[in-house]
């Protein structure tokens, strides 16, 4: 990835931050299962060889709740799907910027269908991670089910499902080329990066909390590790979502930038539409497992009748 007069920006940074991160979970996913649909019939199969996902039962009738659920994650798939990128790939310019929030709600969708069949509900988007994270740790297999733990100290945190360290993870620069990077470092560094966010956010809300004004109380080590040991684990998923507030929050700007270089915001659409066919492959997968074959064969009917 070339680098980009637009990095001298905190805006034009973040950005590249975000392409990166990206890039390296698709590289991940094709060293390890292959490119295009067969990448994600090679992720599926190796999902059905997991015991825990052959233990799940079709004991479960299609509610409305879950038709809703899966309808909306599946459509707003379909819209990311059907824009012409690889003809008209200056449309990336400015769908990018909508794009984490499509992906994560095609993602919230889908997963929120799948937890009304595992009877978990997730009533807001704190407690639909923290369900998300477990549902990863069950049922996926690496790198997908990879997670970042501890704290409050980055170099605290410890990695599961990929082989990185948090020293690794430190030297790690965000804006390295993943293509010539160690790529389990790269996703380390993605998981830490959105972890350590979270943990700042939860300690400042603790220390203001009862305080009048920009009084804050002092929080001691063993007060920090509390908070952090009630954090759920970091995936993926939050990766999704951080870029998600980002873009539709806290700095949209951000993708003005990505005018200089339509090869890179081309590249990022497709690497992120990417990434969300493949989880929502798996989830597919799982809510098959629970209402049975032909219920979800209707389901996917609804969405091709449209097309």
């Amino acid at each position: 990835m070339p680098i980009s007069a637009s990095l001298s920006t905190d805006a034009g940074y973040a950005l590249y931050t975000y392409y990166n991160y990206i890039k390296a979970w698709v590289i991940r996913s094709e060293n390890t299962y292959g490119s295009g649909q067969k990448g994600i019939d090679n992720l599926v199969n190796k999902m059905k060889s997991i015991a825990s996902v052959n233990d799940l039962k079709a004991d479960i009738w299609c509610s409305d709740e879950l038709r809703s659920n899966y309808l909306r994650g599946r459509y707003t798939l379909l819209f990311m799907s059907t824009l012409p990128i690889n003809d008209h790939p200056e449309l990336a310019l400015s769908a990018n910027m909508w794009l984490p929030v499509q992906s994560y709600y095609a993602i919230h969708g889908v997963g929120l269908a799948l937890l009304t069949v595992l009877k978990q509900p997730a009533k807001n988007h704190s407690t639909f991670r923290a369900c998300f994270a477990a549902l990863l740790r069950s049922f996926f297999p690496p790198p997908f089910c990879a997670c970042c733990k501890g704290g409050p100290s980055p170099s605290s945190f410890s990695y599961t499902a990929i082989c990185t360290s948090a020293a690794h993870v430190a030297k790690q620069s965000n804006i390295a080329n993943p293509k010539f990077s160690e790529v389990d470092h790269f996703l380390g560094k993605s998981l830490a990066t959105t972890r350590n966010r979270n943990i700042k956010e939860q300690l400042d809300k603790e220390r203001r909390k009862n305080r009048k004004g920009t009084k804050r109380r002092k929080l001691s080590v063993a007060n920090q590790q509390e908070i952090c040991q009630k954090l759920h684990d970091t995936t993926i998923c939050d990766l999704i979502y951080r870029m998600r507030v980002r873009s539709n929050y806290e700095n949209p700007e951000m993708y003005l930038f990505a005018s200089d270089n339509l090869e890179d915001a081309a590249s990022h659409y497709k690497d992120l539409l990417y990434l969300t066919n493949l989880i929502i492959a798996g989830l597919d997968l799982l809510i098959e497992k629970k209402i049975g074959k032909l219920e979800r064969t209707k389901l996917t009917g609804i969405i091709a009748s449209v097309k």
